[in-house]
Order: C-alpha cells, then sequence, then structure tokens
C-alpha cells in the first residue's frame, strides 16, 4: 500500500525516486565529510611512517570500491578504520581488508599485511610463504642436522591439488625462524573452531536454504573461507609463524586481539554524529549537556520497517573544512 501511496505523491508532485547511482554517489559524499571530521583521530592512531592524507584516500576508495560498506552501521566502519589506521594497513588493499557482514563492516588483516608488520620490527629480511602441490617434490626434516626444501613442478601442465602450506622467516643477520608447515585439515579446523564469519554463512545456509540455493552468491551465504580458501589457507599458516619471529608493537597489538584464524576483536569505540571518538564512560564534553542516553540506538533507524539504514546527516561547518569552502 505504501508503494502505491508513493507513486501517486511522485506524479502529483512529478518527482522521481533518485536511482540507485545518485543514492551511492550521496552516501560517499556522507562518508568523505565523515572520514575529515575524524581525519584527526586517524592522524593520532598512525604510525609516523603512514599519512593521514593517503590513509583517507584509500579509506574512501576501499567504499567506492565496496558499495555495500556504505550500508554498513557508521560505528562498526569507523571502528575498521580505527584498527586499520593504529596497525598502519592501508585498507582495501593487500594489506587489509574492509568487508561488509550484513550491516557491520569488520576488519580483516591479508597476509601480505601480517609480513608487513613482522617487516617492522627491523629483525626480519624475509618472509616466506607458498603451496606445496601433489606433482611437487620436497622434504622436511626435524632433529640433529634437520633440512627443509622444496622443488616446485613448474613444467607440470597441472601441478595437482594443494596438500601443504607453509611459512617461515629470514632474520637478519642470520638465522632462520620456526618452518611452520599447514595441512589442508588442520586449516579447515582453524576454519571449523575460530572463524565467527564462517559459521554466520553456514548458519545462514541452513537457515534459508531455498534463498541459498537460488542465489547461492550472495555475500549473505559466504565469507572468505567459502570464497578464497586457499588465501586463508596460507595466512593461517603466516599466523602461526608471527609467534615465531621477532615482533613489531602493531604485530604485537594485533596478535592480542585475533584468533587462531586472523579475525579480531576490535575494541568497544563510541562515537557521536560530528566525528569524535568516546569512550564507554565519557561524558559530553560541553558544560550543562545531558549524558548520553546509553540505550538508545547509535543512528537513527530507516523510515520503513525493511529499510536499510541511511547515515546521519553530516553537517559542514562554516567556511568548508581547513578554511575551504563547501
Amino acid at each position: 500500500m505504501s508503494n502505491i501511496r508513493d507513486r501517486v505523491a511522485q506524479r502529483a508532485t512529478g518527482r522521481r525516486p533518485p536511482s540507485k547511482d545518485v543514492a551511492v554517489k550521496e552516501k560517499v559524499r556522507t562518508a568523505r565529510q565523515l572520514f575529515q571530521q575524524m581525519k584527526p583521530q586517524f592522524e593520532m592512531a598512525l604510525p609516523r611512517h603512514v599519512g593521514v592524507d593517503r590513509f583517507m584516500r584509500m579509506a574512501l576508495t576501499a567504499v567506492q570500491k565496496t558499495p555495500k560498506l556504505l550500508d554498513c552501521s557508521q560505528e562498526s566502519l569507523l571502528a575498521a578504520l580505527l584498527e586499520s589506521a593504529r596497525l598502519g594497513l592501508e585498507p582495501g588493499t593487500k594489506q587489509a581488508a574492509i568487508v561488509p557482514y550484513s550491516k557491520q563492516a569488520t576488519f580483516i588483516a591479508q597476509w601480505q599485511g601480517l609480513v608487513e608488520l613482522m617487516y617492522r620490527s627491523g629483525q626480519v629480511a624475509s618472509v616466506t610463504a607458498e603451496f606445496i602441490h601433489e606433482a611437487d617434490t620436497w622434504d622436511y626434516k626435524v632433529g640433529d642436522g634437520g633440512t627443509f626444501w622444496h622443488r616446485p613442478n613448474l613444467l607440470a601442465e597441472d601441478r595437482g591439488p594443494i596438500v601443504l602450506v607453509y611459512a617461515f622467516a629470514e632474520i637478519k643477520g642470520g638465522g632462520r625462524s620456526k618452518i611452520v608447515t599447514l595441512n589442508r585439515r588442520q586449516a579447515e579446523q582453524i576454519r571449523d573452531q575460530y572463524s565467527k564469519a564462517y559459521q554466520l554463512a553456514e548458519k545462514n545456509r541452513l537457515a534459508e536454504p531455498a534463498e541459498f540455493a537460488a542465489n547461492p552468491d550472495k555475500g549473505w551465504f559466504n565469507s572468505t573461507w567459502h570464497t578464497e580458501f586457499a588465501a586463508m589457507w596460507r595466512k593461517s599458516a603466516v599466523r602461526r609463524l608471527a609467534d615465531w619471529v621477532p615482533q613489531s608493537p602493531e604485530l604485537v597489538e594485533w596478535l592480542q586481539r585475533s584468533n587462531e584464524a586472523g579475525e579480531s576483536e576490535l575494541p568497544d569505540v563510541d562515537f557521536d554524529y560530528d566525528g569524535e571518538v568516546l569512550s564507554e564512560t565519557e561524558e559530553p564534553s560541553e558544560p550543562g549537556e545531558p549524558a548520553a542516553d546509553t540505550t538508545a540506538p547509535a543512528s537513527p533507524p530507516g523510515d520503513a520497517p525493511g529499510k536499510a539504514e541511511d547515515w546521519p546527516p553530516v553537517a559542514t561547518p562554516p567556511g568548508g573544512y581547513d578554511g575551504r569552502g563547501a
């Protein structure tokens, strides 16, 4: 009935609903303004070697490449970006991904990002993380005179399925870290036991079998473990290697908050709509202003049941940001 009323109103006013592209562009504009307001917080969180302007460009590019991030809650997107900033990893690249799960934006450190964190210790010369295929030749011996070598069968038309992933690091000044190995069954055990994203996708598949059969590629029914199993297999090996190499402060921080599947538990951070970061117990700074109602939703609900939330409007200060015109 509401759709009929909307059509009648549109004919009476001569207005048409905005196209999907227009709506996305409007949300991107809002995101740009929001990121600009969050610039001081990003700059404070970033390591010195990462420029805040470059980070903000990467963040905006990430949401433009994945428009579904614009439908995620404002709080989850900002929390994911702040985690990326704290680690000094560029979002939307091979270092880190910001992935939408329903209305939640989730930070995921890629295996290349973990290698970058290892290098920052200043003591790691190189990191190797490779697949062993069925047609390759290799040997691994542990103990006195133990050796490891792998000869990929690069001339084979088909090297066969992956049977093992290994990872190790060369240490500056000589020496090598422990060689971490992970077979397929071990990777599946890590996935099944630790990956909340995988468990959620599997739960959704069981809850909606007909919808899954009709739309198996729908994001709600998939996780990175479903779509990029080999990459997650290798990342799990690199995650285990991180315990056996010299660690940078950023790597220590990430390890404290991540599980075996490499999924991070982000710290709770509250944001007001002006982009200011608030702790869970912090009161508003303006005198006489009442305390925030912690039971209220973080963002206003949509106009109708089932309608995706729009981000709250962002007010542009007089004269624009950084003294420029709006």
